[in-house]
């Protein structure tokens, strides 16, 4: 994936984009909870937004398509969110095989399969560049960094996985080599 990101950056148009709530912030696109109805290479199913796409691949992997249908029925990421923690048949070691790969595809499908008119995702996300993408949500420090965007550039040494950001950025990756071919 190109060149990993400095450590610190104090230039804001180089520097880290920090994202977290999918309102009120130019970057809220990035988040997963950001209203963005997209398609995978199912068609027949169209998902409102990122989470719902992982809760519903949640309940796929662990084979439970009540839970599954139910993800899919609803239009809250929080419901949804809730709904991924109730999936039957459970297993943290293969979650912890399959998250990232769930994320980065969701996050891909929702910059490239788009289903409404409007905004064009993909190419407000191609327009970062190669800058970091970064979830400064205080209270993630496994799909962001446990860190406000006002304080996480000092605490850069303590962040957490960023697992979300990291996704974007893979997805992103992705998509620019999809359009070079």
């Amino acid at each position: 994936m190109g060149s990993e990101p400095s450590s610190t950056s104090t230039d804001p148009k180089n520097g880290p984009i920090f994202f977290w709530r999918e309102h009120g912030h130019e970057y809220g696109f990035l988040s997963q909870w950001y209203l963005s109805p997209f398609h995978a290479e199912d068609k027949s199913i169209v998902f409102q937004t990122a989470e719902q796409y992982m809760m519903y691949q949640k309940a796929v992997l662990f084979s439970d398509p009540e839970t599954g249908a139910e993800i899919l029925n609803t239009e809250s990421p929080r419901e949804q969110k809730a709904l991924g923690r109730q999936v039957q048949n459970f297993d943290n070691e293969v979650w912890l095989e399959n998250r990232e790969r769930i994320v980065e595809d969701g996050s891909f499908y929702k910059f490239v399969n788009a289903v409404m008119e409007g905004e064009d995702l993909k190419q407000i996300l191609l327009g970062t560049g190669d800058r970091e993408l970064v979830e400064a949500s205080p209270m993630d420090k496994i799909w962001g960094i446990g860190f406000e965007e006002k304080n996480a550039e000092r605490q850069r040494a303590r962040w957490g996985l960023n697992l979300l950001g990291k996704a974007l950025m893979r997805a992103r990756e992705r998509i620019r080599e999809e359009e070079t071919k």
